[in-house]
């Protein structure tokens, strides 16, 4: 299982951060125990937590472009946060513009690139 620690911000819930990041909203209480799910506080660190699929056999390439972040590359590519943190060795939210990332192709469809 892997751990990514995210700072809640104005507007943050468990449920817009759990849809951002793909991760179930009871996953995301039962990793962050002593939170209090009614009272988030701006600057609060919780863990998100997530587990790799790793049954993929096809990967290919993501070039990381101006904005991109963690939750909206998971997103357009539909698949799970740990299997990107595990494929490419992340251990931040952010990501520098340029990099490339190594993406599993989920099914039999092609990743947009």
């Amino acid at each position: 299982m892997y751990c990514i620690y995210y700072e809640i911000k104005k507007g943050d819930t468990l449920y817009s951060i759990g849809r951002r990041y793909n991760v179930d909203v009871g996953v995301i209480i039962k990793a962050n125990p002593f939170i209090n799910v009614y009272n988030l506080r701006i600057g609060d660190v919780i863990c998100l937590p997530c587990i790799p699929r790793s049954d993929y056999t096809n990967f290919t390439t993501y070039l990381v472009r101006e904005g991109d972040t963690l939750g909206s590359i998971i997103a357009e590519n539909d698949i799970n946060l740990a299997d990107l943190l595990e494929n490419n060795n992340i251990d931040s939210i952010s990501l520098m513009p340029g990099t490339t990332l190594s993406m599993p192709i989920v099914g039999s469809g092609q990743v947009t690139i």
